[in-house]
């Protein structure tokens, strides 16, 4: 048992691979297919093509290449945008975006980009700051389970068209969803959020699960709309829980919550027995 163990270590040794071949596979339409390997250098999408006008102040640069990483180490930065003064760049991916068990070690950047396959950045460890503001995902289902965010998270603005899971991730920055609309479910189940965590001016059309969540610092929902059933069961709010003006439009439940740190100030209960 000891000997093969020991050649299963050998065989898992990373192996470094640059960025600029990663891009020449996309140029030549090819998938990416990466495991267990380690990425130098920065990783920008942007620069598979020549970007073409979208609009005024867009240009676009479209990914037809199915991209998946897994156990893989990004020593540079990873992201899907940038500028032609004065002129923004964005990224369409057009299948499938994956980065599983993955090791960031450089900023993350997604800002901007539109996704129609699927996105999983389960089991990922984000180190720097990570970026999905303005994301639009057109796939039935997203996952960020079990990520760890070790300083800022941020996915404000952005749209997704099916349901979303952040089960079991730990945000030990601030962590910031305000204004996203989620057309399906969303799960935040198990998750610890050690900064403040902002959920407010979001719309939530599938069931809401916040259920054995711990937030450690202020939580905010003002404002925000679900209009499916949403739970908090086993929540923990450390400090303040803000509902202001939040409209639950389905049924709520706050199971075995302390409601002593929550804000209900004009909040909107539409359809609790």
């Amino acid at each position: 048992m000891s000997v093969f163990l020991c050649f299963s270590c050998v065989g898992a040794e990373k192996k470094e691979i640059k960025a600029s071949e990663i891009i020449q596979l996309i140029k030549k339409g090819k998938h990416v297919q990466i495991v267990n390997k380690i990425i130098l250098d920065d990783l920008d999408f942007t620069k598979e093509s020549d970007p073409f006008i979208l609009n005024a102040n867009v240009l676009q640069v479209e990914i037809k290449s199915n991209i998946f990483f897994s156990n893989c180490i990004f020593m540079g930065k990873v992201t899907s945008n940038g500028k032609v003064d004065p002129l923004s760049v964005h990224t369409v991916f057009k299948n499938n975006l994956v980065f599983v068990e993955c090791d960031f070690r450089g900023e993350v950047d997604f800002e901007g980009a539109i996704v129609y396959g699927m996105v999983n950045f389960s089991k990922s460890v984000f180190r720097d700051n990570a970026n999905f503001n303005n994301l639009a995902v057109w796939s039935k289902d997203s996952y960020f389970s079990e990520v760890k965010a070790e300083k800022g998270f941020s996915m404000i603005y952005s749209s997704f068209y099916g349901n979303l899971y952040f089960l079991d991730a730990h945000f030990d920055g601030p962590a910031s969803f305000q204004e996203s609309s989620i057309k399906g479910k969303l799960s935040f189940n198990n998750n610890v959020f050690k900064e403040r965590a902002g959920f407010d001016l979001m719309e939530i059309c599938g069931g809401a699960f916040f259920n054995y969540a711990t937030f450690e610092k202020n939580a905010d929902f003002s404002f925000s709309r679900f209009l499916h059933t949403t739970e908090f069961v086993n929540t923990i709010f450390k400090e303040k829980g803000n509902f202001e003006k939040t409209f639950f439009l389905n049924t709520v439940r706050f199971v075995d919550v302390d409601t002593t740190n929550l804000i209900l100030t004009d909040t909107f209960f539409g359809n609790n027995k």
